[in-house]
């Protein structure tokens, strides 16, 4: 289960970290390296600031990925869960029950998603001074 949902994640969080690394401006790493900016100095002083917003944008997105890996992962091995009650309420046709995942997953999502990331992306908004 751990290995369907780390590969469920694994491609979205390594693209968002490439893309944002790829799209650095140019300008910011010439001017870094003007001042005398090289190697290890140059990434966490200028690459791994400006790259992000599209590394939480990619976390985000390995997280989702993640938990949809997830349920589907609690569907192979069998056990006491909100993919098998997903998957058990389907084969009853009980609608109700098939509902009732839905909401709890979802919430459980939004929860996350408002605990885990809203701070972060706050907190940048607010460095970037876009708030």
């Amino acid at each position: 289960m751990i290995f369907v949902v780390v590969m469920g994640a694994l491609f979205s969080i390594t693209l968002g970290v490439a893309g944002g690394v790829r799209n650095t401006p140019p300008l910011y790493v010439k001017a870094a390296r003007n001042m005398g900016s090289h190697g290890w100095s140059l990434y966490s002083r200028v690459i791994i600031p400006a790259a992000l917003p599209a590394v939480v944008a990619g976390l985000k997105q390995g997280w989702s990925f993640a938990w949809r890996s997830l349920m589907a992962g609690e569907l192979i091995y069998f056990s006491l869960s909100l993919g098998n009650l997903l998957q058990t309420g389907r084969d009853l046709n009980d609608a109700a029950r098939v509902l009732a995942v839905m909401v709890v997953i979802m919430a459980i999502g939004l929860v996350c998603d408002q605990l885990l990331f809203a701070p972060i992306e706050r907190s940048m908004r607010d460095k970037r001074g876009l708030n």
